[in-house]
């Protein structure tokens, strides 16, 4: 019960800073500044597998429960954030110089408006791919104990079959 409970912790306060980013308006910066909008699929992805991984908490109460899949989807998350992060700089480095003319102040502002939406793309997907793959992990930690648990009360012979 005390590992569905910390989840349960986990999980409000994650809704709570999507809350907070929302009251904020976080999310249309976040919205305007990733123009591949990974970090909304991250963030779905993110969301999903919570809401699993805390079936799979309550479920590990009563029997031991494989989370391998949800490892899985937190490096996803972490590599997503990542594919992010390489798709910012190409945008941002890809034609942003093609059309400079130094004496025309007017190119040069326009190159470096680009190159900061594509630096946004990258660290934002960077963000949101690191929170998002940390959470999870946290909760994965959660319900890995109460497996361990849940193995230590099954073991006749006491901890680790001492």
């Amino acid at each position: 019960m005390k590992a569905l409970l910390r989840w349960w912790l986990i999980f409000c306060l994650s809704i709570l800073a999507g809350g907070i980013a929302v009251y904020f308006n976080l999310h249309v910066n976040l919205y305007n500044g990733d123009q591949t909008k990974i970090s909304f699929l991250i963030l779905a992805i993110f969301i999903l597998t919570s809401g699993w991984v805390g079936w799979c908490t309550k479920k590990s109460e009563e029997k031991i429960q494989d989370v391998s899949v949800g490892w899985f989807v937190a490096e996803s998350c972490l590599a997503l954030g990542m594919i992010g992060t390489v798709t910012g700089f190409l945008l941002m480095l890809s034609g942003a110089f093609a059309d400079i003319d130094l004496a025309n102040t007017a190119t040069i502002q326009n190159a470096l408006s680009k190159m900061a939406l594509g630096m946004s793309t990258a660290l934002y997907t960077t963000l949101v791919g690191l929170v998002c793959s940390l959470t999870l992990k946290i909760q994965l930690v959660n319900v890995e104990n109460e497996n361990t648990n849940h193995l230590r009360k099954m073991s006749p012979r006491g901890r680790y079959g001492e």
